[in-house]
């Protein structure tokens, strides 16, 4: 199961943070695309998600952070990831996708990357 909030940050609460808890797999990614989306059309264009309390994350997770990212670059946005832990860590090493995204270890440090 996943469940997630929404949090603004930043000096002009321009930076998107969504907590993720539980689990990111294909039962779940799709429902955390359509919530992301109704804020990156709203006009959210710097993210951060904060991966603190997520305990697993499957491939089809793994594929749905890239999607999300590939979105908000297409809007010339961006998403930072921060507090990437445990065996998200290690999958997200595992197929190299810290070489995609940017990994802060907390929320503080991905919001002062994003000027916030």
């Amino acid at each position: 199961m996943l469940d997630f909030e929404y949090e603004r940050a930043g000096q002009n609460n321009d930076i998107l943070v969504v907590v993720l808890s539980g689990t990111l797999d294909e039962q779940t990614c799709g429902y955390l695309m359509e919530c992301v989306k109704e804020d990156v059309l709203e006009g959210s264009t710097k993210m951060i998600l904060d991966c603190e309390r997520l305990d697993f994350i499957s491939s089809m997770g793994l594929a749905m952070l890239v999607r999300v990212s590939s979105r908000m670059k297409k809007l010339n946005g961006d998403v930072k990831l921060a507090a990437v832990q445990g065996l998200v860590a290690q999958a997200i090493h595992a197929v190299r996708l810290n070489l995609l995204f940017q990994i802060y270890p907390t929320v503080d440090d991905a919001i002062a990357a994003h000027g916030g």
